[in-house]
């Protein structure tokens, strides 16, 4: 299928550039290392190459916004950086990168099939190596190639976003569709659960409530299912985790090492640690809240105080606050913080599915459903990083910069791309769906 629009110099490459990145950014994932980065290596290729063109095309309003912030992002990254060298500018330049990506991919859209078709993929890669690494080879934890915590929200990020078309297309989708999507859901799930990393289940909660309240605004008749449907899901999980001991044991020992920081002091346990950060940033931030201490001041001053023996060494190994708000505000001010909750309530805002919106299609019809989901999904990456970085600095990883960057960007564009109609025929995930 050929867009109905070409390039200024009458070619369809760019679009299969794009489209190429949207598939292979969740296709691989992080069951291939690195797998994040061949998509937006992709992009970025595509952007130099044809830069001559899509620089002279004016960017849509929005579209503008969220470059600006993301480039503003860049430049907070930049003083937030503890790293030496050209490791420095490593976390910046990739936000930076990520807006010339963006413009250069909502002038030239994805097919939105792309990146769906890339979802149950990348589930599958990472569920199956999370149960070999745990199962097969006797890792305590599911790790992938990064760490534990990232691994495992990533992962419940990648299965939250697959169940968004396996609902959104759901009386569409052929049978080995529905129990293909369904499984590589599961084992998206599967993955987060063998990481063991206790934060990012909370997400899944805020993912629930989100999608629950989409369906009471769009389609309110199938709330009551769909409600009884994630009790049903939340009710699995808890007993999966009561009674497996693995999990039974992770649960336990968060509840003993928050009791024993609280009534002894214990700071040398993950929690303890974490405990011990709020404690400090809670003395700190009100000593600088504008414009902060600064990464290095900040790490200066709390060596300042565990030489004093006001906190035990263990809080030097952890440089970052688990907090990415909290890390934010007690390094460079208020106005980092703003910028950070701009850019998700900005993200928010774009991709919301309100009904004036969706009035522009038929309900039911397939572009219709490609906007939803395409909204839909946008409005899940922001939700679950707001709280991954509650307890975690998921913007201080590569990883986490570079799934919320590109995956935004692609999925924005692949809108760009329905609502402009340069996929007039049918745009749903091909032959999944049944012609009706």
């Amino acid at each position: 299928m050929k867009p109905t629009v070409t390039t200024a110099v009458g070619s369809t490459a760019p679009f299969h550039i794009t489209t190429l990145a949207a598939f292979l950014l969740p296709a691989l994932a992080l069951w291939v290392p690195s797998g994040y980065s061949y998509g937006a290596l992709v992009l970025l290729l595509g952007a130099l190459w044809f830069a001559p063109t899509w620089l002279r095309r004016r960017p849509e309003g929005l579209t503008l916004g969220l470059a600006v912030l993301l480039l503003g992002m860049g430049g907070m990254w930049f003083l937030l950086s503890l790293d030496t060298g050209s490791g420095h500018w490593d976390k910046g330049l990739k936000w930076m990168l990520g807006a010339l990506c963006l413009l250069f991919t909502a002038t030239y859209p994805p097919r939105p099939q792309a990146f769906i078709i890339g979802l149950p993929i990348g589930c599958l890669g990472m569920g199956v190596l999370a149960l070999w690494q745990t199962l097969g080879l006797g890792m305590e934890r599911a790790t992938g190639y990064t760490n534990a915590i990232q691994w495992g929200n990533l992962a419940l990020l990648l299965a939250c976003l697959t169940g968004v078309p396996l609902v959104v297309y759901w009386r569409g989708l052929r049978t080995l569709w529905r129990v293909l999507m369904a499984l590589a859901l599961a084992l998206g799930v599967a993955a987060s659960l063998l990481s063991q990393s206790r934060g990012g289940w909370l997400a899944l909660v805020g993912v629930l409530a989100l999608g629950l309240l989409l369906v009471w605004r769009i389609r309110r008749r199938t709330f009551v299912p769909l409600l009884a449907g994630a009790a049903g899901l939340l009710l699995v999980l808890t007993l999966v985790l009561g009674f497996t001991p693995r999990f039974k044991e992770r649960i336990g020992l968060a509840t003993t090492e928050i009791t024993g920081y609280l009534h002894t002091g214990q700071e040398n346990t993950s929690l303890g640690v974490r405990l011990a950060q709020y404690k400090l940033i809670a003395q700190l931030i009100p000593q600088k809240p504008w414009l902060g201490w600064g990464a290095h001041g900040f790490v200066d001053e709390m060596q300042r105080r565990v030489d004093a023996g006001e906190y035990g060494p263990e809080m030097m190994h952890y440089p970052q606050i688990h907090n990415d708000f909290l890390d934010v505000w007690v390094k460079v001010g208020i106005l980092g913080v703003l910028l950070q909750a701009t850019l998700f309530a900005w993200v928010l805002a774009m991709f919301w599915p309100n009904r004036a919106r969706l009035a522009r299609y038929a309900e039911d019809s397939p572009v219709w459903r490609d906007a939803l989901a395409l909204r839909a999904m946008g409005c899940v990456v922001p939700v679950a990083y707001l709280v991954f970085g509650m307890s975690q600095p998921f913007f201080n990883h590569n990883s986490g910069i570079m799934f919320f960057v590109f995956y935004v960007a692609v999925l924005w564009s692949a809108l760009q791309g329905v609502e402009r109609g340069l996929w007039p025929q049918r745009t749903a995930w091909a032959a999944g769906v049944r012609s009706r």
